[in-house]
């Protein structure tokens, strides 16, 4: 394994049985991998299977009524899955850590917020009470709230959004994480917060040397900070690549469909372009490509084959054979 490939997520497959005992395939054969202090994005519509993939690399599926029923999630260089609670609590909150999508439902309301800060360092890290008080108002310091010492007797009913943001991202570099998964940071945020939250961390990432996995739908946050994209459609990844491919040349009929429909100044005053229909229910996915009945450059192959991953380069990858054949074609 490349040295340098610090979290790779291969063929993963979670599942999530219903009453009646089907399957519903959140997640049906994604890969990934994240490099050591790379920034990686995971984009797709909302029930894509993102945040399913990202809970799963912590051992946070529910079990029932998820199952993890296939693939491997190897974190420098060892499988995580078949790890005991005891050994997941290790590499939980101390080596990978997570910041959840909203802070406030995240944030226990009845403890102050050093008391939840100082949780992590307590299990993972044998400092004593005043240590840890004084790691609690450097981390404070780290994200930009003012009057740290203060802050850490407030409770998060007290905190703004962004200031509660800010909180949970001091609780997941209270360890120094090499791996730090935002499942969609901003999104209860304003305009001018979000902005100062991608920077911050970028400006953490740099500091301390980790790497990033941003779990989002909005493509403007992708632009902003990745790397590399994984674009995700019902439960599997239909391309992949360095974030100027993805932008410039995307080669899936998704990824371009997902890029039309971004407002820009040339299209002021028309219509935006959405795409057709919706994501396909989990449970009841179409044979074939599971983007087909929403595609416009569909053939009968591609309502009877799934897709393989066809090859553009430079490790671009895409789902779409159509247009992959069509562009040889006319090269």
């Amino acid at each position: 394994m490349n040295k340098n490939i610090l979290l790779s997520v291969d063929d993963l497959k979670v599942y999530f049985r219903g009453a009646d005992g089907r399957a519903s395939k959140a997640v049906d054969g994604v890969s990934y991998d994240i490099r050591r202090e790379e920034t990686v994005c995971l984009v797709g519509e909302s029930g894509c299977g993102k945040t399913v993939s990202a809970l799963s690399i912590l051992g946070l599926i529910p079990q029932p009524p998820g199952e993890i029923v296939g693939g491997r999630i190897l974190f420098d260089g060892r499988d995580l899955l078949p790890l005991t609670d005891e050994e997941m609590q290790r590499i939980r909150g101390n080596r990978v850590a997570m910041v959840f999508q909203e802070p406030l439902t995240s944030l226990n309301p009845v403890f102050k917020i050093g008391d939840q800060i100082a949780e992590s360092i307590r299990i993972h890290r044998k400092i004593d009470a005043d240590a840890q008080r004084q790691r609690c108002i450097q981390l404070l310091e780290d994200v930009g709230i003012a009057s740290a010492e203060e802050r850490l007797n407030a409770y998060p009913h007290q905190l703004s959004g962004g200031q509660r943001q800010r909180v949970m991202i001091a609780m997941a570099l209270s360890c120094n994480p090499e791996l730090v998964i935002a499942d969609e940071p901003t999104t209860a945020l304003d305009v001018t917060v979000q902005a100062q939250i991608l920077k911050l961390f970028k400006v953490l990432q740099q500091k301390h040397n980790m790497a990033v996995l941003y779990i989002t739908h909005d493509l403007g946050v992708v632009s902003a900070v990745a790397d590399r994209v994984y674009v995700m459609y019902a439960g599997i990844i239909v391309e992949q690549g360095q974030t100027a491919q993805i932008f410039r040349e995307p080669q899936h009929p998704y990824t371009r469909g997902l890029l039309s429909s971004l407002p820009t100044r040339s299209k002021r005053g028309q219509r935006l372009y959405s795409i057709a229909g919706s994501v396909p229910d989990p449970a009841h996915k179409p044979v074939g490509c599971p983007f087909h009945p929403r595609c416009p450059h569909a053939v009968q192959t591609c309502r009877e084959r799934f897709p393989k991953m066809c090859d553009y380069g430079k490790g671009h990858l895409a789902r779409c054979p159509v247009l992959y054949t069509n562009r040889n074609e006319t090269a």
